[in-house]
């Protein structure tokens, strides 16, 4: 093993999108309680009062955008690992030009999904209607 990586460039890089991912999964996890918060807290539905009949296909929808992903992005950080190896001249089962285009895939997808759920959310709050 080298004491210098091989191509230190990827390992900034990678560190740079990795504080994105993160960012994005807290965010993610965090908004997955919005629904019941909103219903919770601001509409003022008691907690003896079922939920599940309030909540509509935007608040499944932003949960399914949310939760997929919060999961791509742990799957992000799970192949970043690969891309670093490669940087420090490691052997991957992978070739270098798939896990990159993989990469970019993923970080697409996860921000993709995860403004979904947010836009998902906002729907829910727009659209919820709570009969007493």
């Amino acid at each position: 093993m080298a004491d210098e990586p091989v191509d230190k460039w990827r390992i900034e890089t990678n560190d740079r999108y990795n504080k994105i991912v993160n960012s994005v999964i807290s965010l993610a996890t965090g908004a997955l309680v919005l629904p019941v918060l909103f219903l919770r807290q601001f509409l003022g539905i008691p907690t003896d009062r079922a939920l599940k009949p309030l909540l509509t296909c935007a608040a499944y929808a932003s949960w399914f955008c949310l939760g997929g992903s919060v999961l791509i992005g742990l799957l992000y950080s799970w192949l970043s690992v690969k891309w670093v190896k490669i940087a420090w001249g490691q052997k991957t089962a992978n070739p270098q030009r798939c896990i990159e285009r993989v990469l970019d895939v993923l970080f697409v997808l996860m921000m993709l999904l995860f403004l979904a759920g947010i836009a998902e959310s906002i729907r829910f709050f727009i659209t919820v209607r709570v009969v007493s």
